[in-house]
């Protein structure tokens, strides 16, 4: 059983509980509180360090129940990608308030006049560290996410040659992959074909075209196309940062 310091923030609860000597928070408080609709997803997106193994606590009622709880670090995470307009409020009261007063007290009581000079600057040193950490990983991944944005926005689909040029890719490697991981295959003596779960899910198509032989008789041609949702699953797969 893990004790909980519980706080309020404009009449939202904040559970907060104590690990290895360092605060960690309820992730659902959190996600909640910073307008997250699904929080259990929010958390499983954004936060690499979150804690539900073993973290039991009890509630006001005296009831206990299971939480995944998340470190300092995650609780910016959430913040950072947080479209809620109080979001840096939220921030203000975590760094300026809830984190001096557990560091310094263990619960929501210590005022900030109680601080040392030295304890404010370390917090703030440690919290600005943190922010420049985390916008230098969403500065490394902004490159990706509009490389990804860019081929599923794009207009119609691709034959796998051109895919491949997009995917910065050889065709015959494209080729090997998509067959290796059945997403084509090649009846005897027939062209390329998708498998039928791959057109299912949206990421390949069959376009057949009719072309005139030039004895006047017609020839019936089906071609595997690559449409943009498949475009992105296989820039994800193959770490694309550029495309187009």
């Amino acid at each position: 059983m893990t004790d909980i310091i519980p706080f309020n923030f404009h009449q939202n609860l904040v559970r907060t509980v104590k690990r290895e000597d360092e605060p960690y928070f309820v992730g659902k408080d959190v996600a909640e509180i910073l307008g997250y609709k699904n929080t259990r997803k929010a958390i499983g997106d954004h936060c690499k360090a979150a804690v539900s193994d073993g973290v039991t606590i009890r509630d006001a009622m005296g009831r206990e129940q299971k939480v995944t709880v998340i470190p300092e670090r995650d609780v910016y995470r959430l913040i950072m990608r947080s479209k809620l307009p109080g979001a840096q409020a939220f921030e203000e009261w975590v760094v300026g308030h809830v984190l001096p007063s557990i560091r310094k007290t263990g619960s929501y009581t210590a005022k900030p006049q109680d601080l040392s000079r030295m304890d404010i600057l370390k917090i703030a040193m440690d919290s600005e560290q943190e922010r420049l950490r985390l916008e230098g990983e969403v500065a490394e991944l902004k490159p990706k996410v509009e490389a990804y944005d860019r081929l599923a926005t794009s207009d119609g689909s691709l034959c796998i040659t051109n895919a491949a040029k997009d995917l910065q890719l050889r065709p015959k490697d494209l080729f090997a992959w998509l067959q290796a991981h059945r997403w084509i295959y090649r009846r005897p003596g027939g062209s390329w074909t998708a498998y039928q779960g791959r057109i299912q899910t949206g990421y390949l198509e069959h376009k057949v075209t009719t072309v005139e032989r030039s004895d006047g008789s017609e020839r019936v041609i089906e071609q595997v196309r690559i449409t943009p949702k498949g475009l992105t699953k296989l820039a994800a797969v193959f770490d694309v940062a550029e495309a187009g």
